[in-house]
């Protein structure tokens, strides 16, 4: 099994964690990213080039991150991963809304 606190494997049969000290539980939980936090991660890497496609990438991202990242806290767990895709999605949406407005205030401009 694996320590709630620490993440690492110890025995099955352990009272406590023998790395950090804490009391062993007995609901089994493996460690690791939930395969939310990874989507969102991998999306929000994608977005920093096919956002142009009208914001859909980075708010997927931003959503898929956000569900992972409830989930592996609700398992006592942190997800760097979706951290990562929380940012990146959150930055890459500023941009391409903010490249999207430029372009229309642009686009308003000249028509005239």
């Amino acid at each position: 099994m694996y320590c709630k606190n620490c993440g690492k494997q110890i025995d099955d049969r352990a009272v406590i964690c023998p790395h950090c000290g804490v009391p062993a539980e007995t609901e089994k939980v493996k460690p690791g990213a939930p395969g939310l936090c990874v989507a969102g991660f991998v999306i929000s890497i994608l977005s920093i080039w096919f956002g142009i496609i009208f914001c859909i990438p980075p708010i997927l991202a931003i959503a898929l991150s956000a569900q992972g990242n409830r989930k592996a806290k609700k398992n006592g767990f942190h997800s760097n991963l979706g951290t990562a895709g929380l940012v990146i999605g959150i930055l890459t949406t500023v941009f391409w809304g903010l490249f999207f407005l430029s372009l229309i205030i642009v686009m308003a401009t000249t028509a005239r």
